[in-house]
């Protein structure tokens, strides 16, 4: 297979209506190309998962040392390039988070497992960076930006959960296909792998199926609205019928995913190295705009459900 054929197949969409706009213009036509390196070779999608949380973890390690560190000043590194190194490997994290799962979808689909894992490393990554640069903001604007910084990153947290819930329960009325691959999927069906991976499963796997239905509990509060397969037994008139009713709000709400709010946070994280003020209007709109748009969703979505 060429090589253009198999970056399209990599850089193959489940549903344009649900992808986030910052994900498919740059963030996955990126992440094909380490797809496609990827397919040649015995690397699993999991291992990229890891080497995206150690990408995170090494922009979290930069951007501690450009607020906190020593070892800018001991190895004569200028600060303003710990800024730039903490945005630049933040970044690659995201690029290898996307690339993760297209690789698992050219070679055949994922596993509920492998997905939750995914989400997992997404939080491991977003966290330490985000409490470093909440304790920087601290230390260089004051206690009134510490306060801002803390309402936007609880707030991603939220509209993430929320965007996630939407998509799901979204596919699930419009996916004739279904199945577990495309994400569609109840609490029950994870408790119930969960309850086979007690007999059977590895630790790892009981864990990560236990957090998952935690997360689940969370988004079901968040964001009501069964997520099972609703396609059977509906013409496909009347899912066209809700696509089109649903898909404003649905393309609205993917403005609310983690690609684009890691879009934000990596080149705030970069530009301080130019004005250290980046940081605070990065938050800022994070905590407002954002904020405003989970308000809409959350109005409109409650038609959807």
């Amino acid at each position: 297979m060429s090589f253009r054929k198999q970056y399209r197949q990599a850089l193959a969409f489940k549903d344009m209506d649900v992808e986030e706009p910052i994900d498919v213009r740059f963030h996955r036509p990126l992440a094909a190309l380490v797809t496609v390196a990827a397919l040649s070779t015995p690397v699993t999608p999991n291992q990229i998962t890891i080497s995206s949380l150690v990408a995170g973890w090494t922009g979290s390690f930069f951007l501690y040392q450009a607020f906190f560190g020593e070892l800018w000043r001991q190895m004569g590194l200028d600060r303003p390039l710990l800024f730039v190194l903490a945005g630049f490997f933040l970044f690659a994290s995201v690029i290898l988070d996307c690339a993760d799962g297209q690789l698992a979808r050219a070679r055949g689909g994922g596993s509920r497992v492998g997905r939750i894992l995914d989400g997992f490393v997404d939080a491991l990554v977003l966290l330490p960076a985000y409490v470093i640069l909440g304790f920087g903001i601290l230390q260089e604007f004051g206690q009134l930006w510490i306060w801002i910084a803390a309402v936007a990153g609880f707030s991603t947290w939220a509209r993430t959960i929320v965007y996630d819930k939407m998509k799901r329960l979204y596919l699930a009325r419009t996916n004739p296909s279904g199945g577990e691959a495309s994400g569609i999927e109840t609490p029950e069906e994870v408790r119930a792998d969960y309850e086979r991976a007690k007999r059977d499963g590895s630790l790892l796997e009981r864990f990560l199926l236990l957090v998952y239905l935690g997360y689940l509990t969370v988004q079901d509060r968040l964001a009501s609205g069964e997520t099972h397969d609703d396609t059977r037994g509906r013409t496909l008139e009347e899912i066209a019928a809700f696509r089109q009713q649903h898909r404003g709000t649905m393309r609205l709400c993917s403005w609310m995913g983690l690609g684009t709010h890691m879009l934000l946070i990596y080149t705030s994280i970069a530009a301080a190295a130019i004005h250290l003020e980046v940081l605070i209007w990065g938050q800022a709109v994070l905590a407002s705009v954002f904020n405003v748009l989970l308000a809409i969703v959350l109005v409109r979505g409650r038609k959807m459900q």
